[in-house]
């Protein structure tokens, strides 16, 4: 029984930092079918608020996913947009991520990808023209801490209107794990090892 309690003990913050959790919802466009070898626009997505000029889902279409199969392009006839809402923590720090790409054969005018997050938005940095027949993926991360009890992540196309513009894929928010947790990691580590060494002594 007791060396049951202790590897629960051990167990617990070694599980809590095994790997972050995504607050987003669809965060890689998955929830829709989309046929293999087909494109479609969408005025919604699961999990997303979609603006008013659509977005196109594709799965392997001018190129492959970063990640599953389906991928999201903001320039449908104009330039469109996409958002989601949720739940933070005052104070608490996160990390927003995702991968992009210039769509293959197009200038790099027409491509660009603007990014917003509890009120801050920027710009994607610029990708070289993309002259492959695929996605050439590029990984963007930005840290901030949340002003409130709730966040909003967006998206929008910032190149041409011309309904060629850039790849986005794999968008992820997770808690960054605070201090003291990674003190409990080490020491939950070490007592691990101490114990193992133990048993086989």
């Amino acid at each position: 029984m007791k060396k049951s309690l202790v590897v629960a003990l051990l167990s617990a913050p070694l599980m809590a930092l095994a790997g972050p959790i995504n607050l987003l919802s669809n965060g890689s466009f998955e929830a829709t079918p989309q046929a293999a070898g087909s494109w479609s626009r969408q005025d919604s997505l699961p999990g997303w608020l979609v603006g008013s000029n659509q977005a196109e889902l594709r799965n392997d279409v001018v190129g492959k996913a970063s990640n599953g199969v389906n991928f999201l392009e903001l320039d449908v006839d104009r330039n469109s947009q996409i958002s989601q809402t949720v739940a933070t923590v005052l104070g608490q720090w996160y990390e927003l991520s995702f991968d992009y790409s210039n769509r293959a054969g197009v200038a790099v005018a027409s491509n660009g990808l603007g990014w917003g997050v509890a009120g801050v938005s920027s710009l994607a940095p610029v990708l070289s023209y993309n002259g492959s027949a695929d996605n050439q993926w590029s990984h963007y991360s930005y840290r901030f801490q949340a002003t409130g009890s709730s966040s909003t992540v967006s998206f929008w196309a910032q190149g041409t209107n011309d309904s060629l513009g850039t790849s986005l894929d794999n968008v992820a928010l997770s808690a960054v794990p605070e201090p003291q947790s990674w003190a409990l990691f080490g020491l939950a580590l070490a007592i691990a090892v101490a114990f193992s060494r133990r048993r086989r002594s």
